[in-house]
């Protein structure tokens, strides 16, 4: 005979949760108190306590499967996301990436694109760098980063676009403290521009 969880509660598999946990409560308190009746009625009632625990047990592992099984699935469809970015609603875009557990390659692919959209270049570069790691041969990942990369190099971003964090965390009032972009020292602004722009200019393949 085929083992059959829901039928040891005398149930089916569309139940809702909230009637299996109430058939379960029922079932339990009825097998508790007949498991202390003298003779065999008291063994099978402990028998079916024991059956009862393991079928109640083992459905609940298996709807909690299945909805993490569904929470992948729809955390792989990034078409709202898309749409999101489309219309430029940067800020409701970045709200339902940051409510995704996971962080694919088409998690940061589109967290650059947000970043791009912001102007915030080198937290987007670095981005798509990560889903490059990810997934190396995927060719949309690659030319994205080439032509970031040759944008970079190109010495056509105003220095203040660059940034060294992409969200800076606001944490208060801090003597020196720059704009949220930089260090707060002009000339140490200046020197780490310089740098980004001779590093991108290295990956670029050349020179301006």
């Amino acid at each position: 005979m085929v083992y059959n969880a829901y039928e040891i509660l005398g149930l089916t598999e569309s139940a809702t949760q909230e009637e299996i946990d109430a058939r379960y409560n029922e079932l339990k308190t009825q097998y508790q108190n007949d498991r202390f009746k003298v003779g065999e009625e008291g063994e099978e009632a402990s028998e079916k306590l024991q059956r009862l625990e393991v079928a109640y047990r083992d459905i609940i592992n298996e709807r909690r499967e299945q909805q993490q099984d569904k929470s992948v699935g729809d955390e792989s469809d990034y078409t709202e996301i898309q749409q999101l970015l489309t219309d430029g609603k940067l800020d409701e875009a970045q709200a339902k990436l940051d409510e995704r557990v996971s962080r694919d390659a088409e998690w940061h692919y589109m967290q650059s694109v947000l970043f791009y959209k912001r102007n915030w270049f080198l937290e987007s570069k670095r981005q798509l760098e990560l889903a490059c790691e990810m997934e190396p041969d995927n060719q949309r990942y690659k030319q994205s980063l080439e032509k970031l990369t040759k944008i970079l190099a190109s010495n056509t971003i105003s220095p203040d676009q660059l940034r060294s964090t992409s969200r800076p965390v606001d944490d208060g009032p801090r003597v020196g403290a720059g704009n949220g972009t930089c260090t707060g020292s002009t000339c140490t602004d200046c020197l780490l521009c310089n740098m980004c722009c001779n590093c991108c200019q290295c990956m670029g393949g050349g020179g301006c």
